[in-house]
């Protein structure tokens, strides 16, 4: 949810000064949910969710009573540790081994008594990890209808009514994680994520907006997969692209300064902006203000950054640096969660 606040606050700054400005994309590193032991830097990550025997006929019986095919869950299973492995991949934190082996849990959202720790001890010992990362549970469910709009057009300068359709699938994921550090004989976290994805298609006929929904397999596989990712980004932290504002208006080296950020050339551009402090207008300089925390933060100076950007509200009155502040301090605090988790106290 941080990051997602984080977001919000960096879109409403860019409302307030989108009719004078240009953004750019910022490679962020965000910390993780929770703080895994520093001693582990290696994981197997194994899929546990699989029925055990005497339960298969069951689920095949749920898939085809509720419509969501054969083997879906198992399958999406499967890919919700592709999806895991995929999004530690470029972690800075951990690195990833996935064993060729596949244990039998309840095939449901329930979950199974915790594995044995020699067990947990003997997939680690061969794979060479500190912990065992294990999909322990995992269900789907959809659900999918079609409803119709009324709308209009025009023809010959006349409004026609017709009737469009829209056809919705949503596939809802329960999938629930346990990590094994067999080190201290401890299950570190324990944590269901839930969630939902969700399609709309329209057409002319109600046929035509189902048929142009991805399938209910491929779009189960794909929420499985994201909800891999989602755990990912739980235990380690993670590099998220966000969007920042800068002024390009304002004064006429302003135009230079855009020229220069688009190069990369962010010294240049700051050199500018310092110049436009001296400016008369108030305007112009909290602009300049603004936009050189940017330049602060882009260069990795976040408490410089901060320090313009709270010059730009309180001494100029730059709206926007309030919001940019707010922003600044949050990464500031993120930066002593990510010293925690990546290099510990």
């Amino acid at each position: 949810m941080k990051t997602l606040n984080l977001f919000f606050v960096v879109c409403s700054s860019f409302i307030l000064i989108s009719c004078a400005s240009s953004s750019i994309s910022l490679n962020v590193l965000v910390p993780a949910d929770i703080n895994v032991p520093q001693d582990i830097k290696r994981l197997a990550a194994v899929n546990r969710s699989l029925p055990a025997k005497g339960e298969g006929f069951n689920n095949v019986l749920e898939g085809v009573v509720t419509g969501e095919g054969l083997f879906v869950d198992k399958d999406a299973s499967r890919r919700t540790i592709d999806g895991i492995a995929n999004g530690l991949a470029s972690s800075p934190r951990f690195t990833i081994a996935i064993p060729n082996l596949e244990l039998k849990g309840t095939g449901t959202a329930q979950w199974p008594l915790p594995l044995d720790w020699p067990q947990v001890e003997k997939i680690c010992k061969d794979n060479q990890t500190d912990a065992l990362l294990v999909l322990e549970t995992f269900d789907s469910n959809n659900s999918h209808n079609t409803t119709t709009v009324n709308k209009k057009r025009t023809e010959n300068g006349k409004e026609i009514p017709y009737v469009e359709f829209v056809a919705h699938l949503g596939i809802a994921i329960n999938a629930g994680w346990r990590i094994y550090d067999p080190k201290n004989k401890k299950i570190i976290d324990q944590n269901v994520y839930v969630d939902r994805m969700d399609w709309e298609k329209n057409g002319p006929t109600e046929k035509d907006a189902i048929k142009l929904l991805p399938s209910q397999r491929n779009a189960t596989m794909d929420a499985g997969y994201f909800a891999g990712q989602q755990y990912a980004r739980r235990i380690s932290p993670t590099w998220v692209w966000t969007s920042r504002s800068y002024y390009v208006k304002g004064i006429d080296s302003f135009k230079t300064a855009k020229r220069k950020v688009q190069s990369q050339q962010w010294n240049e551009a700051a050199e500018i902006w310092q110049a436009a402090l001296k400016d008369p207008k108030q305007k112009v300089a909290g602009r300049a203000a603004f936009n050189l925390a940017l330049a602060a933060e882009v260069d990795g100076k976040l408490d410089v950054a901060v320090e313009w950007a709270k010059k730009a509200y309180s001494d100029y009155g730059c709206k926007a640096a309030r919001s940019y502040t707010n922003v600044l301090y949050q990464r500031l605090n993120d930066q002593e969660r990510l010293k925690q988790q990546m290099e510990g106290k």
